[in-house]
């Protein structure tokens, strides 16, 4: 390990003893706050989006700048879920676990479903009607509660899926031989200390994206209720790898090491699957299939090699504590839950004015961030709230009181 590696928890402590890192809540956060700027940006996108709002200062350098962003972000979210998830469950106990996912995810789930889905829903009608030409937003109700839209929410569906079945699965693992595990084990650090790492990884997570409705999608996010098979393999891979390092938490230290290459080779495979993307391979064409593996090699690659490299940036350089990231990492929670609406709203409302549409970009990410940050401040922190979403927060006392209380 180098001397630039971040230091590592001991494999061996308990988990109380555990050492936070703090570049991973770092990058958890950055992660949801991404999230937040691309949906600022597809309304300016040149290409046909189906978004609430169609912006007069659409400009293609949004394309590849979304595009970015797309290929990897969630891919590196559920990577990171995977880490915190088995940290948890290693320092609750399983049971505790579950109930933890359920208050922290599934009621935020719920509430979301409820609140901000109808919300964002009259939103988009608003958004399409004031289009030139105006549009009707389809009315038709869902012919099964498995068909009730998700939006931005999607997310944490898949979570609860994966939190189910890493329950039953630790369940099980209690059953299975030590000897076995060890191998997993053995096998799991030859894959992360090897530098093809990739050729495992990307055949399977082609293969999920084989079937997608668009080359290098695996699914048309936020559309069902009913959670997907490819999706659950897709996004599962980078969880599965996430719960699997924080078991073999002394290979985390690797990710920081070779960042130029894997940065450089990231920008390769993002290349490869837009060159085929701009080719528009069509089925029946001689090379066709080809061209389709080429373009999911690409996209799959791009994801691992941006997952692990971008892990491994942060680890190198923001591992320090710092009060205002682990501010921004406790507000990110809440700011990813309620900002499509708002931002929906700011779209549909600067859409027609004849401004740069990168500064309306900023202007929009700009003014959310605060009302985000405000009612997470006022409304959420030291709520009951904050305490379901992030856990109870105390409010320092003022410095009149501390001193009050020495008299």
């Amino acid at each position: 390990m180098t001397a630039a590696s971040p230091p590592i928890p001991d494999a061996t402590a308990g988990a109380h003893r555990e050492e936070r890192l703090h570049a991973l809540d770092h990058l958890r956060a950055v992660a949801m706050l991404l999230g937040i700027a691309l949906h600022a940006g597809i309304s300016f996108m040149t290409l046909p989006m189906p978004w609430a709002a169609r912006d007069v200062s659409r400009h293609w350098s949004f394309d590849p700048v979304i595009g970015l962003i797309h290929g990897f972000r969630m891919q590196l979210f559920f990577f990171i879920a995977g880490f915190f998830a088995r940290l948890v469950c290693e320092r609750v106990g399983l049971w505790k676990f579950a109930k933890h996912r359920l208050q922290r995810i599934g009621v935020p789930f719920l509430a979301g479903m409820v609140v901000l889905i109808p919300l964002l829903g009259w939103l988009w009608m608003w958004g399409m009607a004031r289009m030139d030409p105006p549009m009707k937003l389809p009315m038709d109700p869902p012919k099964s509660w498995t068909q009730f839209p998700t939006a931005h929410l999607w997310f944490l569906q898949y979570l609860l899926v994966f939190y189910t079945l890493a329950v039953v699965g630790v369940g099980l693992g209690r059953w299975v031989p030590r000897s076995l595990l060890a191998a997993v084990d053995r096998g799991f650090d030859w894959l992360m200390q090897s530098k093809p790492r990739l050729l495992l990884l990307v055949p399977l997570t082609v293969l999920c994206l084989w079937d997608g409705p668009m080359l290098g999608e695996v699914e048309q996010a936020g559309v069902s209720l009913m959670p997907k098979l490819r999706v659950v393999g897709y996004y599962g891979l980078f969880f599965a790898v996430g719960w699997w390092l924080h078991r073999r938490r002394a290979d985390l230290g690797l990710l920081a090491q070779g960042l130029k290459w894997g940065f450089a080779g990231a920008a390769l495979a993002l290349v490869l699957h837009w060159a085929v993307l701009v080719a528009q391979p069509k089925a029946g064409q001689p090379n066709f299939l080809a061209l389709k593996l080429a373009g999911l090699v690409g996209a799959a690659a791009y994801a691992w090699l941006m997952t692990f490299a971008v892990t491994g940036w942060f680890l190198r350089f923001t591992g320090q504590h710092q009060l205002w990231m682990r501010y921004l990492a406790d507000a990110s929670y809440w700011s990813y839950l309620i900002h499509l609406p708002l931002v929906v709203w700011l779209q549909v409302l600067v859409a027609k004015w004849p401004v740069n549409g990168w500064l309306k970009f900023a202007g929009i990410n700009l003014v959310a961030m605060i009302l985000l940050l405000l009612t997470y401040e006022w409304f959420v922190r030291y709520t009951f709230i904050g305490t379901v979403l992030n856990g109870r927060r105390e409010r320092e006392p003022k410095e009149g009181h501390r001193a009050g209380a020495t008299i």
